[in-house]
């Protein structure tokens, strides 16, 4: 499970740079843009927290974490994509 722990982690590390250069675009993105972009923040926090809560996740418990935290990591990175679309147009 070690291994599947630190998959997730290196996932969330690139989504973690992806969202700060979101950031940084969304200054000057359409308002539009940055109703989509609230929603997902709070998607992140609850992420966050499950990635703290994860510790070293040997339990059955641990695996379901695992498990939704990379369903949430898919979600938000397909947000993040669209996201990405509509600042490029």
């Amino acid at each position: 499970m070690s291994e599947e722990k630190n998959t997730l982690e290196e996932l969330v590390e690139g989504l973690s740079r992806e969202r700060d250069e979101l950031r940084v675009k969304l200054q000057l993105a359409k308002q539009e843009i940055r109703d989509q972009w609230e929603p997902l923040e709070d998607k992140w926090s609850s992420l966050e927290t499950r990635m703290r809560s994860l510790g070293d996740a040997t339990s059955e418990a641990g695996k379901d974490v695992i498990a939704a935290s990379r369903l949430l990591l898919d979600e938000i990175g397909d947000a993040y994509k669209e996201i990405w679309k509509e600042i490029r147009r």
